[in-house]
Parts: C-alpha cells; structure tokens; sequence
C-alpha cells in the first residue's frame, strides 16, 4: 500500500508537520508512504529527523517546485502550477501510484482537481466533502462541508446515497438514517433546492433501500437524530467550523470551571472529553464521488491532524471503501 501525504500549502510549516509522517511510519511500518515536498523542506527534515536514515525504505520524497497557496484561486492554480504537491499528487493517484492521497492544501484546488482529474464513481455528477462530528449516539456523516457552495436537488440526493455509502461500509450501519438539513421539518421549509431535494429522497426512500427521516434542524444533530446529515457546501463548512468553535470554547472553559478540581481527577476528565470533541481527533473529509481515496485535512491541521488524516485514508483502503461504494451506488441507481 503507498500512502501520498502532502506537505505543502497549508496554514502550518511543512517542517513541523514532518512530524506526521515520523508518527505514521512508526505506527504503520508495513505501509509505503510518499511524500510530496520542496527541497528546501525536505533538506530541513532530513537534517532534524534522523529516523529516516533507518527508515528510508518505507518513505519515498518527491521533490516538487510550485506550491499551491490558500489565498491562490482554485482553477487557476491546478491548471498553472503543474509541477506543485497538491496536482502531482492527484495524478499519480490517477495513475494508480497511489492507494490514497492526503492534503491539507486549498480545498478547493483539491476538490477541482480530484473532480477534473479523477474518474466519477457510478452516478456521481458531482464530487462532495464528507465529514464525521461526534454525537449522542455515534459518528454522524455531514456531507457537503465545503466542497460545493450551491447545490442542485439532484446533487444533495445523491450526496445522500454516499453519506449513507460511508455509513454502511465505515461505521457497519445496516439501515442509516438520512436527514436533510433545515430550518424546520415540516417538508415546506427551506430553498426551493431543499424543497426538491425533499421530494427526491422522499421517492427514493419508496423505491430503494434508503432510509430517509426528513428534514432535520441543526439542535438536532449532536442528539444523533440522523446518522446522514444532507446540505450543501456553504452550510455544511459553517456548521462545521461553528461546531470545531463551540468545541474549542467549551474545552477551554472546562479548563477553566476545573482549575480547583485534583490534578489527577482533572487530568482525567479533561483527557475523555478532549478525546471526545477535539476536532483533530476528527480530522480528514473525504473528497466523495471520485474513484479514489482522496483526504482533506484542516488548513490549520497540527501533525495530529495531519495523522488522523492519514489513519482516515489507511482506513478506507483497508476496508475496501471504493469497491464497497461502487457496488452500492451501482445497486441503488439500477
């Protein structure tokens, strides 16, 4: 199994996420890992992490020249950067060079070139951002988080059929609910879009295995009223980085509320909850609906995060992901 991680662009230095390939090839020393990076990074490891002298078996570099930055536009940078992480990345995974690929780099020049570059999985007209939050009763899917501002009903039902994919194939749901994001249940509320996506998923939960709940209102979710939250990308980003935000207010109050408490039992608690709700220990959307593992990790991932991430995609080539989603994608649309 070869693993791309990608160093480049994101809100961190490349030197300090160097940290996450050191963890990953003590954590899984059976896995080839590739690893895309300038020479002047890759010089500035090599002279501080001297583990791969020993190791260099398990880690190829390949040595890029562009870097695509966060504030750079999408399309224009995929198309002009040739030679940058993120593009030589994506085409040796088309190649099949890779199993799986992981950036934290601008999302959306990974998604429009994960899109333009990779084949469509079944079905699929257009590629989402899946993503995973904590809840009362186990992991819910959200999908969009980013990757597709505005959506067409015909874009969220089949952001549906993946969320549900996910579920069935990742987290062994038989039968996962699936709830459309909105601003009441009554099947009324909402855009016109949302309306429409409504009545499709309605339909499909008559004809199809699909299991879907109705509308859901944002409260909701963390009750685990759903394990498929529907919605498009400019909803789906803000409720992710309001709940990454709440996360992190309620951690540092905690902090806070328990300075007095005994520095064993604090330790202790402050250890399940941060476990529970740290974002990092979630980190990695999928990019959805292409024919292969591709994971975005946060802009402002730590090597924490950057390996979760790359657990994530570990996980899924493991498990088959791509294989399992095709044959449900091909079942439900036949």
């Amino acid at each position: 199994m070869r693993i791309g991680i990608d160093l480049m662009g994101s809100d961190c230095s490349p030197s300090i996420l160097f940290e996450a390939v050191k963890q990953a090839v003590e954590s899984f020393p059976s896995i080839h890992f590739v690893v895309f990076s300038t020479q002047v990074i890759l010089d500035e490891a090599l002279s501080y992490f001297s583990f791969l002298t020993d190791l260099r078996a398990h880690v190829e570099f390949h040595v890029v020249t562009e870097v695509i930055h966060m504030q750079d536009e999408p399309l224009l940078a995929i198309r002009e950067k040739k030679n940058s992480s993120l593009v030589l990345g994506l085409k040796l995974l088309k190649r099949r060079y890779l199993d799986a690929f992981i950036s934290a780099g601008n999302t959306g020049a990974l998604v429009a070139g994960a899109t333009l570059s990779l084949p469509r999985l079944p079905g699929i007209k257009r590629p989402a951002l899946l993503a995973t939050l904590p809840t009362e009763k186990g992991n819910v899917v959200v999908i969009d988080v980013g990757g597709n501002v505005a959506c067409k009903a015909q874009h969220l039902a089949q952001f549906a059929q993946m969320g549900a994919a996910y579920q069935r194939c990742c987290q062994n749901s038989v039968s996962p609910r699936v709830g459309l994001l909105n601003i009441g249940v009554e099947s009324q509320k909402g855009t016109s879009e949302v309306r429409q996506a409504y009545q499709l998923l309605q339909q499909e939960s008559y004809q199809t295995e699909l299991t879907f709940i109705g509308n859901v209102e944002g409260r909701e979710i963390f009750q685990g009223a759903a394990d498929v939250i529907v919605t498009d990308g400019f909803t789906g980003n803000v409720l992710l980085k309001t709940s990454e935000g709440v996360s992190f207010f309620l951690l540092q109050q905690l902090h806070h509320i328990l300075k007095d408490t005994l520095p064993e039992q604090k330790v202790e608690i402050l250890h399940t909850i941060h476990h529970q709700f740290d974002y990092e220990e979630y980190n990695g959307a999928i990019i959805c609906g292409v024919d292969c593992v591709v994971v975005k990790c946060h802009g402002q991932s730590t090597p924490k995060g950057l390996f979760s991430g790359v657990k994530k995609a570990i996980q899924l080539v493991q498990n088959h992901f791509i294989e399992q989603i095709k044959q449900y994608l091909l079942q439900i649309n036949s």
